[in-house]
C-alpha cells in the first residue's frame, strides 16, 4: 500500500495569482499522481476558477452530512473542499487546492500531510489584479488586502513564491518543489 498523498495547500492574499498558477499546474502534472478538486463556493463561478456553486444557506446541512473535507468562511463567502478528496489522499495521490491560510491547522488535526505553498506579490500588483477582477471596490478591496497582509505574517510555508512576474516562473518553482515530494513518497512506500 502506498503512503498517503500530501495536501498541497496553495495559500496567499487575494490577487496573488493562486488560481492562475493552479490552472496552469493542472496541465503539466500527471493526473494519475495529482488531483485538483473543485472548490465549493457560495458565489456563482465567474471564470477565474473552476468551482461548484452551493448557496451559503445550504452549507450547514452539507457540513452536517459530511460532504466537506474542510470548509471555511472568508470575504463574506463560504468555501469548502469536497469530502471525496480524502479518498484521493488515502490512495496516495497528491491533492492541490487553493485554501484559506486560517484552515491549515484543521487539516493537520485531521492527520493529513500538508505541504504549504505561500503565493504572494507586491502590494501594487495585488491591488491592480483585484481592480481587474472587479468583484469588490474601494473599502472592500482595502479590507481584503489588509486581511491578507495580516494573515501572511502568520503563514509557516514550505515554499514561498513571489508571483510578480511571469506565470511560467511561478509554475516552474512549484513544479520543482513538488518533485522531491514524489521522490520521497516513492522511497517510503
Amino acid at each position: 500500500m502506498s503512503a498517503p498523498g500530501f495536501f498541497v495547500a496553495v495559500v496567499g492574499p487575494s490577487g496573488a495569482g493562486k488560481d492562475s498558477i493552479l490552472a496552469r499546474l493542472e496541465t503539466v502534472l500527471p493526473p494519475a499522481r495529482f488531483a485538483f478538486p473543485r472548490r465549493i463556493i457560495s458565489r456563482i463561478a465567474d471564470g477565474s476558477e473552476a468551482s461548484t456553486f452551493l448557496a451559503a444557506s445550504a452549507f450547514p446541512a452539507a457540513r452536517a452530512r459530511g460532504d466537506f473535507l474542510i470548509d471555511w468562511e472568508a470575504h463574506g463567502l463560504c468555501y469548502a473542499i469536497p469530502a471525496s478528496t480524502r479518498g484521493e489522499l488515502d490512495e496516495g495521490r497528491h491533492v492541490i487546492a487553493n485554501l484559506s491560510r486560517s484552515v491549515l491547522p484543521v487539516l493537520r488535526m485531521k492527520g493529513i500531510r500538508v505541504f504549504v505553498v505561500h503565493v504572494t506579490a507586491r502590494a501594487e500588483v495585488l491591488e491592480q489584479r483585484l481592480r481587474l477582477r472587479g468583484r469588490e471596490f474601494d473599502a472592500d478591496q482595502r479590507a481584503r488586502l489588509a486581511r491578507g497582509e495580516a494573515l501572511d505574517r502568520e503563514v509557516e510555508a514550505d515554499l514561498r513564491i513571489e508571483n510578480n512576474g511571469s506565470l511560467d516562473s511561478a509554475v516552474s518553482a512549484l513544479v520543482a518543489a513538488l518533485a522531491p515530494l514524489v521522490a520521497q513518497e516513492r522511497r517510503s512506500a
